[in-house]
């Protein structure tokens, strides 16, 4: 029976270590087939602190990786959590979000959900130059599943979010 306990324990933490690795996993499938995907939309929804620290580097690797494979591949991201916030104007900078600025510059578009925003009073103008203000992520996620568009949802490394 503790052999039993100990299995479980194993397994359960197996998993929650690997939490992050689903879009991973789906970006090796994407690299994997010889045919280019009409488009990869990345998908953020986090609510812990300086997700970019995280996820500003993983998208450079994935985009870079993409790009390599199938040059000229369409990139956009719809952020739609918490960390949208450190996307404003007043954010305090950090080196992180000035990479996200640097793919963004590359040809990624920056989508960050309006509805959320408004909640919390803010618009358009609050947020960086390179951010586009949409009204609603859900919209426009739809709307890059319609052009055939990939989704990919960035998951944070297990204990972060």
């Amino acid at each position: 029976m503790r052999l039993g306990a100990v299995f479980c324990c194993l397994l359960l933490w197996l998993g929650a270590t690997r939490a992050g690795d689903a879009d991973a996993a789906q970006l090796e499938r994407l690299l994997a087939d010889d045919r280019s995907p009409d488009g990869v939309v990345f998908e953020i929804i986090t609510w812990g602190d300086h997700s970019w620290d995280w996820a500003a580097p993983r998208l450079q690797d994935y985009v870079g990786r993409l790009r390599a494979k199938f040059p000229g591949l369409e990139f956009a991201l719809v952020s739609h959590g918490a960390e949208l916030f450190e996307l404003k104007r007043e954010a305090e900078p950090r080196a992180s979000i000035e990479l996200l600025a640097q793919i963004s510059a590359e040809g990624m578009a920056v989508h960050v959900d309006g509805a959320y925003a408004r909640w919390k009073r803010l618009g358009p103008q609050d947020f960086l130059d390179f951010v586009d203000v949409i009204p609603s992520a859900e919209s426009q996620l739809a709307d890059y599943d319609k052009l055939g568009f990939t989704r990919i949802r960035l998951e944070p490394p297990h204990g972060l979010d």
